[in-house]
């Protein structure tokens, strides 16, 4: 975790030092502050740790919050890493939170491990209720390489098999595809994901009595697969951010709330 209590009072990890008592203001635990060379600046809970806010937390997830608040930050804007938002389920805190220059509070969810559909849900549902523009960014994983080539500047992977949420955050932005963060590089990639079709081979058998029958022979779209074009790299700090409205849908599997969707897009050419 990146942000800790002393005294009553927010801090990060960046700005603090050692030797005061800091807290955790979840679970109002002790925890210690981490400095090094190597890992982001971050808090830890002390042993044993049962803190629901300790949950999924990674090193890289940390990072990527980090680079997100200092792009803002550095363009003039408020941000704030892991601001609590009451209305939220669960978790209460976004991973970023931004202001815009008129007071829009923009919410910032850089996802490294899957997300249950019914969590993300009911988070983008809170944060369309209170106002909130939302952005979420699943992370990208090694499989995306290992299975990609390069296309137009960018990559291209015939069958990718996206996770469920990540289904969801493509639907959920529409047209503008989905932004998609690569840990490694530290670099943000638009993605973008189409139908997949496979060829069902031809095949033929014989029923009693020598009626012969016949199958396949034609391409269908997979339900599993989809091509994934991805648009990139980006560092944020090249990233501008317009924010738009959407109305509520809904298909057999997904739900999406009526909501403000921030959506990114590079500065430069």
């Amino acid at each position: 975790m990146l942000i800790a209590e002393s005294d009553g009072n927010r801090i990060d990890a960046f700005t603090a030092e050692r030797g005061p008592t800091y807290h955790c203001p979840k679970c109002r635990g002790e925890v210690v502050l981490k400095k090094g060379r190597k890992v982001v600046h971050h808090f830890a809970h002390k042993p044993p740790i049962t803190c629901t806010w300790v949950k999924g937390e990674t090193r890289a997830h940390m990072e990527s919050k980090v680079i997100v608040a200092a792009a803002l930050k550095e363009r003039g804007l408020r941000a704030e890493l892991e601001f609590v938002v009451n209305t939220l389920p669960g978790d209460r805190r976004a991973d970023v939170m931004a202001w815009s220059p008129k007071g829009l509070q923009i919410a910032f969810e850089l996802q490294h491990t899957p997300i249950g559909i019914d969590e993300i849900e009911r988070r983008a549902l809170s944060y369309a209720r209170a106002g909130i523009a939302q952005i979420w960014i699943p992370f990208l994983t090694s499989r995306v390489w290992d299975g990609g080539v390069p296309r137009h500047g960018g990559w291209f992977v015939e069958r990718y098999s996206p996770r469920h949420f990540e289904r969801w955050v493509h639907g959920f932005n529409g047209k503008n595809g989905m932004w998609m963060y690569d840990p490694n590089d530290k670099a943000f990639w638009l993605g973008r994901l189409t139908g997949h079709q496979t060829y069902v081979e031809e095949s033929t058998w014989f029923l009693e009595g020598g009626e012969e029958n016949y199958s396949g022979g034609f391409w269908k779209y997979s339900k599993r697969f989809k091509e994934l074009t991805l648009e990139g790299p980006f560092k944020a700090e090249d990233l501008l951010i317009a924010v738009s409205k959407r109305r509520a849908f809904s298909t057999s599997r997904y739900h999406w709330p009526a909501a403000r969707i921030a959506n990114l897009t590079p500065s430069k050419p």
